[in-house]
């Protein structure tokens, strides 16, 4: 397989699927905004104070948070070589190990790459070519078949 470019536009919708690994943070700071919100105005004002560590330790989160609310659309361009898959998202620039693809399958609205280093990139369907998925799954099946070659060895 040759490298590949493509370039596509992700919705707000299609972006809110980023929030799933901050589930348990979101769950966690609405309970402690609830304490302190009751402590702050049963007690002393000085209680609202409990709310900067949240913000510090979970910027990222509300670096996302803002994104989704202020930007529609979020433009993505994916560039995939011999070895590496490059994600570019306006300033932001990842790179990622093919080897390191744990899974792509199938979701509503497009395709879905696993990373082992728990990144997650959503792929709308009918930008990527039935070649460059195949090229794509190609990482996670050898991966399987040398971990199965693995275990049956004595």
């Amino acid at each position: 397989m040759l490298p590949f470019h493509v370039a596509y536009t992700l919705g707000r919708r299609q972006r809110v699927g980023e929030l799933l690994p901050w589930l348990p943070a979101l769950a966690g700071s609405l309970g402690f905004g609830i304490g302190g919100t009751y402590l702050s105005a049963s007690v002393t004002p000085w209680f609202l104070l409990l709310f900067l560590p949240p913000v510090l330790f979970y910027r990222g989160l509300f670096r996302l948070l803002f994104d989704l609310a202020v930007r529609p659309t979020k433009p993505v361009e994916l560039t995939v070589d011999e070895f590496t898959l490059w994600v570019r998202t306006g300033d932001e620039r990842r790179t990622l190990p093919l080897a390191g693809i744990i899974q792509v399958f199938r979701t509503d609205d497009g395709w879905t790459v696993l990373h082992r280093d728990n990144s997650t990139l959503l792929v709308p369907a009918g930008v990527l070519t039935d070649a460059q998925l195949d090229y794509l799954k190609a990482f996670p099946r050898r991966a399987l078949a040398e971990r199965r070659a693995v275990e049956r060895a004595p």
